[in-house]
């Protein structure tokens, strides 16, 4: 490296990070469980088996957030709860097809991605492949929606 080069370097921009308190990580973590919770119960309203499973820390395991069974259709679902935006990485995604795929007794095994976005309500998307994906507020399906294909 020539000293013309270390005068015009520019600094390296760092990306800007806030530091959690326990508190707010705390309340992140609730508002995640309050989600499957809620929509656990919609399911159950809509006549599904649902069940929630509390795994609380990221495992190797395809377990998915929440998971439901209807007649020859299971439902493995990908909870977020956001303000605005939901994004699902490639391997949340794979854990859920890796989980129908054990269960494939039922003829019909569905991924969805499930996002409760604040103040506004729930939205759906049918994950058909793993891979990255997101949701928006207005976008995707709404509950409604969801059940009328598994009746």
């Amino acid at each position: 490296m020539s000293l013309r080069d270390l005068a015009g370097a520019k600094p390296k921009r760092s990306r800007y990070t806030r530091t959690l308190t326990r508190k707010e990580v705390r309340r992140i973590k609730k508002r995640g469980y309050d989600a499957e919770r809620e929509l656990v119960q919609k399911l159950r309203e809509a006549g599904f088996e649902a069940l929630r499973v509390p795994v609380s820390a990221p495992s190797s395991e395809p377990l998915p957030d929440v998971f439901a069974i209807k007649g020859d259709a299971i439902l493995a679902f990908e909870v977020k709860s956001q303000e605005r935006y939901a994004y699902y990485k490639r391997d949340q995604v794979a854990k859920l097809h890796a989980f129908l795929k054990i269960h494939r007794y039922y003829p019909r095994r569905v991924a969805v991605l499930a996002a409760k976005f604040k103040y506004k309500g729930w939205a759906f998307l049918i994950a058909e492949k793993p891979g990255d994906y997101s949701l928006k507020v207005k976008e995707g399906l709404t509950f409604s929606d969801l059940i009328s294909k598994f009746k």
